[in-house]
């Protein structure tokens, strides 16, 4: 158990500010409720750590088996003491499925994060986004009872940035709104190491943000012409260029109407 911890606090820094191949998938349905689900494919962190790992470093820490594992976000929320009772309710039915295997440098991390509401679903996203009170202090706290390496705690960098974090986001019945704001971007900027992304990029080759939104009804107007919709008009998706959104977070701005 220590071990699948230990992974779930290396991955979810490089998840939340997205240094990975991600995919948003939202649906909301006629209800308001839904699912919120994040995918980061690490595959390619995974090969390039190979590179400076030898086999039996990672037997060393127990990576050189395969993980293929369900977590339920309850069995953690529930102990959290450092996420408040309401931030819980929000995540306790989620889950997480983490695959990894190092030898054949296939690495997936997704959370799937059910809603009862659209205005549940904006203090989900409120909580995911910030730095303190959600998802990233369950698994800082779950850290503090792990050994340290290097000196370093094993909760991770607690001022990593977050681009998720610059968009205010809006979800009511007939609209879906994500926009900068401008001041918590100019603080991801001021937090943000942009030349050692760009040298990461460079070893990984290109990275990308996939939004997709699965709506109850069709959409009627599209503020970003980059979005493509489905036959239906039912399902809108954006893709940009990761390192090209961190410069320019208005390529994954949008205001959907349905």
């Amino acid at each position: 158990m220590k071990n699948l911890r230990f992974l779930l606090l290396l991955l979810l820094p490089l998840a939340l500010i997205s240094c990975t191949d991600t995919r948003e998938e939202l649906e909301i349905k006629n209800n308001g409720s839904g699912t919120l689900v994040l995918k980061s494919d690490f595959s390619k962190i995974l090969d390039m750590m190979k590179g400076f790992t030898g086999e039996s470093d990672l037997a060393k820490d127990g990576l050189d088996k395969p993980f293929d594992t369900t977590m339920a976000l309850k069995d953690y929320v529930d102990t959290a003491t450092s996420v408040p009772a309401d931030k819980k309710e929000l995540l306790r039915n989620g889950k997480v499925h983490l695959v990894m295997n190092v030898k054949e440098s296939v690495g997936k991390f997704d959370m799937n994060l059910p809603f009862t509401s659209t205005d549940k679903l904006q203090q989900l996203y409120a909580s995911l986004n910030s730095s303190s009170g959600g998802l990233k202090n369950m698994f800082d706290g779950m850290g503090k009872s792990l050994p340290k390496s290097g000196g370093e705690d094993a909760g991770g960098d607690k001022g990593m940035p977050q681009i998720a974090s610059v968009y205010d986001i809006t979800v009511k019945d007939g609209l879906y709104s994500r926009q900068v704001n401008k001041q918590r971007y100019e603080e991801f900027t001021k937090q943000m190491k942009l030349e050692e992304l760009k040298q990461m990029g460079s070893m990984m080759g290109d990275m990308d943000y996939t939004l997709s939104i699965k709506l109850p009804r069709p959409a009627k107007k599209v503020s970003n012409a980059a979005m493509t919709l489905s036959d239906d008009k039912k399902t809108a998706t954006l893709k940009t260029d990761l390192l090209k959104t961190f410069e320019h977070p208005e390529l994954l701005a949008v205001n959907i109407e349905y």
